[in-house]
C-alpha cells in the first residue's frame, strides 16, 4: 500500500474521480482495497480504505465519503 500512495503522491490525478460520492474525491485500487483520496494542492487526503466487497455507493449515500 506504500507504494500505491507513493505514487499517488507524485501522479495525484492517475485515480478515476468519484464525484458522485463526494466533491474532487478520487479512487485509486491497492490488491483487494479501494482506496479514496483527495488531492489537494500539495497534500493528499485519504477519505477511506474500503475492503472491494464493501458495498461503496451505500456507504456514500450514508455519508461515509464526507469529512
Amino acid at each position: 500500500m506504500e507504494n500505491t500512495l507513493g505514487t499517488l503522491l507524485h501522479s495525484p490525478l492517475i485515480g478515476p474521480r468519484r464525484e458522485q460520492f463526494a466533491p474532487g474525491l478520487r479512487v485509486t485500487f491497492h490488491a483487494t482495497y479501494a482506496i479514496y483520496y483527495l488531492p489537494t494542492g500539495q497534500d493528499l487526503i485519504v477519505v477511506r480504505v474500503l475492503h472491494g466487497s464493501r458495498d461503496a455507493i451505500a456507504i456514500a449515500e450514508h455519508g461515509g465519503f464526507i469529512q
